[in-house]
């Protein structure tokens, strides 16, 4: 079962590094910052609606089983970006396409997470073959995207029916009567005051994912610096996960999320700042105490709530939604009209500020 959990991770994770270069792609096509930012924000939106949905149905007939649908559904859905050149019909298939691989690392996570906690597994070094598949598919698309744009299309489609051949040999993990009880029990008020702080780390980190590409293609740098870039940020998030668990106990999670809040803006102020590849591709570096010390350590949270964590979860995938939505649209609209650079150092600055100020105000509860 544990190779079966590690493969689940490296496939799903793999999905999202052929997906972050969908942006790369729109910008070849012609399309504007604003319209690239407005379709790059569908999938983050949606989760709006489309988490309690797909949780909802996932609840009737079971994480995993919903899991093997979803991701047969979005690796077909997915070519309608490809096989139509109007903005209006990417659009629309961006939104079917959305609803279903937005619940792809939602329903995935939530299963794995349960898994392992019933196997006395540890979750840490499991959801460290998703980094590694990550890092493995954005390195493998490096020389792919040679080819052309379409092999985007051919891996994210591979990868999506490996995920579905790998979950068919999950065991479906399912909830006890007193989870359905009491899932449906008040959540700490400290978890509402933590997700706006989420969604805003979140956004800023998005905005770099989404526009660095973009950014590459502009310089006009190499078409496979992307993919190396984000195979190499991939991979620095592992001496975290290797001793996350230690970490997030010291350092308590309401440290962890303001210092990865404040590294987000770091980096994306040093991409402003930065005129070359090389150094373009070492600021990337910085990635290693980014979005995963946010992801973990609310996950970490959410497992301390007992029965009650299968909402949180809800809620916290629904935060992880619209925070890459803020940074992908907002992020669109001040590039066209500010300049890319200038909206990066805006994405730059705010954060650092903001995570100076949450250290402020939550000192006494930096252990929590």
């Amino acid at each position: 079962m544990k190779l079966h959990l590690m493969a689940l991770e490296f496939f799903v994770y793999g999905t999202m590094a052929t997906y972050s270069l969908l942006s790369q792609f729109l910008a070849s096509e012609g399309l504007t910052e604003s319209q690239i930012g407005l379709l790059m924000s569908v999938l983050p939106i949606s989760s709006l609606y489309a988490h309690h949905l797909n949780f909802e149905i996932a609840s009737n007939i079971g994480r995993i089983n919903w899991l093997k649908k979803v991701v047969l559904f979005a690796g077909i859905l997915i070519w309608g970006l490809f096989l139509f050149e109007s903005f209006i019909a990417k659009f629309l298939f961006m939104i079917a396409f959305a609803f279903f691989f937005s619940a792809t690392t939602p329903l995935a996570e939530s299963a794995i997470v349960d898994i392992a906690n019933n196997l006395n597994l540890n979750y840490g070094r499991i959801r460290l073959f998703g980094t590694f598949g990550f890092s493995f598919a954005a390195l493998l698309m490096s020389g792919l995207i040679r080819i052309g744009f379409v092999t985007i299309f051919l891996t994210f489609s591979l990868l999506m029916f490996l995920t579905f051949l790998v979950a068919k040999g999950v065991k479906e993990v399912e909830l006890n009567e007193d989870e359905r009880v009491r899932s449906k029990k008040p959540l700490p008020l400290f978890f509402w005051l933590l997700l706006p702080i989420v969604i805003f780390g979140i956004a800023a980190n998005n905005f770099n994912f989404v526009f660095l590409p973009v950014l590459m293609e502009k310089r006009e740098y190499d078409i496979s610096l992307a993919s190396i870039a984000f195979s190499m940020m991939a991979i620095t998030e592992t001496p975290f996960l290797l001793w996350a668990d230690t970490i997030v106990k010291k350092l308590g999670v309401v440290f962890i999320l303001s210092s990865g809040i404040f590294v987000v803006g770091l980096r994306n102020l040093l991409v402003a700042m930065v005129d070359s590849p090389t150094m373009l591709l070492l600021v990337q570096l910085l990635q290693g105490w980014t979005y995963i010390v946010i992801y973990y350590s609310m996950m970490s949270l959410i497992q301390s709530f007992g029965a009650a964590r299968i909402r949180a979860q809800k809620y916290f995938w629904i935060a992880m939604g619209i925070g890459p939505f803020l940074g992908s649209s907002l992020g669109g609209l001040l590039s066209e009209k500010l300049g890319l650079l200038n909206a990066y150092s805006i994405f730059g600055l705010v954060p650092m500020v903001i995570s100076l100020l949450i250290l402020l105000i939550f000192r006494k509860t930096l252990k929590i």
